[in-house]
């Protein structure tokens, strides 16, 4: 994932911070619809003239919002990969556990992922950057799995690996928002799920079985 779409994203003020997360918390128990800038107000201890000073409408504010979630989501996944070695494997192993990693599948930010993903045919600004996230990891999913299909020698078509693990990972989301079951334990067996996809087309890689990741809370 490229290093200078995080190095744009803007800095905000301690108030700022505190209005985002009251509206995240907002769109996390109500959904999008009709929440007013006031139901944000209130979740966040102040006036409506407060949030008017710093995002002008509740359109900015909650566009807002989705940029700290997609920020938040690319700099953990940067971190990681930063992190990682270099095998193709491995990288991928790497992503598929920061989708399951706690700070970024807990409940509450799966809830405003499908509030904004629910809206984005309808809102022009919200699929523009749920659109752009998605090609960006799905760009970086497609070319691990063609390296790592090069350097195995095999004949696979790696858009159709990528775009079958993105699918799962997706799904995996999606059943834990909708039947809540999200625990640790849970997030461990969709992780699996994912490698065991993998393992599909790359035994030698992720076709034994592995000893579970650490489960966080």
């Amino acid at each position: 994932m490229a290093k200078k779409n995080m190095e744009h994203m803007p800095q905000n003020s301690p108030r700022q911070q505190q209005l985002l997360d009251a509206a995240l918390n907002v769109v996390a128990r109500r959904g999008l619809s009709g929440i007013t800038v006031n139901d944000i107000a209130d979740e966040a201890g102040c006036s409506y003239g407060v949030i008017a000073f710093h995002f002008k409408t509740k359109e900015r504010l909650l566009l807002a919002v989705l940029d700290l979630l997609a920020s938040n989501y690319e700099k953990i996944w940067l971190d990681a990969m930063t992190s990682a070695s270099a095998s193709p494997a491995e990288r991928l192993r790497v992503l598929v556990d920061v989708d399951f990693d706690p700070r970024v599948a807990k409940s509450k930010h799966l809830a405003v992922w499908m509030a904004f993903w629910a809206e984005a045919s309808r809102v022009p600004a919200y699929k523009k950057r749920c659109s752009e996230l998605k090609h960006r990891s799905l760009e970086t999913i497609v070319t691990l799995v063609a390296a790592l299909a090069a350097e195995r020698k095999l004949s696979i078509d790696a858009n159709a690996v990528a775009r079958g693990l993105y699918s799962i990972t997706d799904g995996c989301w999606v059943f834990s928002h909708v039947t809540g079951e999200n625990s640790p334990q849970m997030r461990e067996r969709s992780r699996q799920v994912c490698l065991t996809f993998l393992g599909a087309f790359f035994p030698d890689d992720f076709g034994k079985p592995e000893q579970a990741a650490p489960v966080r809370a």
